[in-house]
């Protein structure tokens, strides 16, 4: 389990910070960050601030960079050249942190256009690689694979598809589908399965036909196997 101050230095880390740049931001001397990196002096009476300015600090479980996409690594360097902090940038933008988490530590790769649109406009800074990626997203005759954060409830693709969810360690462990995929899943909020770190994030490809739908659902959670631990329980399947 993470202590605080793992937690702390992973977040300042994944926001391309130094100790120095956090402690301009929050105020203090570089020292009391690195005291509270150590856990010798806890941030109590900071913690509200940190979380403005890092994001979720005690709320979830911190996650390493794991080496991002090519939107990934443009997002990293253009924020970082703004001088914003992942919740800043999230809240300029619209999206959730987690998002702009998963974007920039490789877990997700393909946001929806939507999103990179938002993001070049809290940046004034565009993607040059964007119809590389789309490209790179595309299953030939159905559509674009693309990343979604199941929290980010404005953000919710609302087409006609197939969706994944993934737990934090990356592992499939649903598939579902349906005529609107953002109705879908506020049907799974009040599941008690919906949760991180058993559902961190998600992905989905749109799917117009609800026979195709039906089947690559089918296929899907049949090549999974016992990995779709909450399709293989018949804890919520309609």
């Amino acid at each position: 389990m993470e202590s605080l101050g793992d937690r702390l230095r992973i977040r300042r880390e994944a926001n391309g910070l130094s100790q120095t740049d956090l402690a301009l931001k929050m105020g203090v001397s570089q020292g009391r960050i690195s005291q509270w990196e150590r856990g010798s002096q806890p941030p109590h009476e900071q913690l509200e601030k940190l979380d403005s300015i890092l994001g979720e600090v005690l709320q979830r479980e911190a996650t390493a960079p794991q080496g991002s996409s090519a939107v990934g690594a443009w997002l990293s360097k253009a924020r970082l050249k703004a001088n914003l902090t992942v919740n800043e940038l999230a809240t300029k933008a619209g999206v959730s942190p987690a998002t702009i988490y998963n974007l920039e530590n490789g877990r997700a790769e393909n946001p929806h256009p939507r999103t990179i649109k938002a993001l070049e406009e809290a940046l004034g800074n565009r993607l040059e690689s964007e119809e590389q990626v789309k490209e790179a997203s595309e299953i030939k005759g159905l559509g674009e694979f693309v990343d979604f954060d199941p929290y980010d409830v404005s953000n919710l693709p609302d087409s006609a598809g197939v969706y994944v969810f993934y737990d934090i360690s990356q592992r499939p462990i649903y598939v579902g589908q349906g005529s609107s995929i953002a109705r879908r899943i506020k049907d799974h909020e009040q599941k008690f399965w919906f949760k991180r770190p058993i559902v961190e994030d998600g992905a989905y490809v749109e799917i117009a036909d609800k026979k195709l739908r039906e089947q690559v659902e089918t296929i899907l959670i049949r090549f999974l196997k016992q990995n779709a631990v909450i399709n293989r329980n018949k804890v919520d399947r309609d």
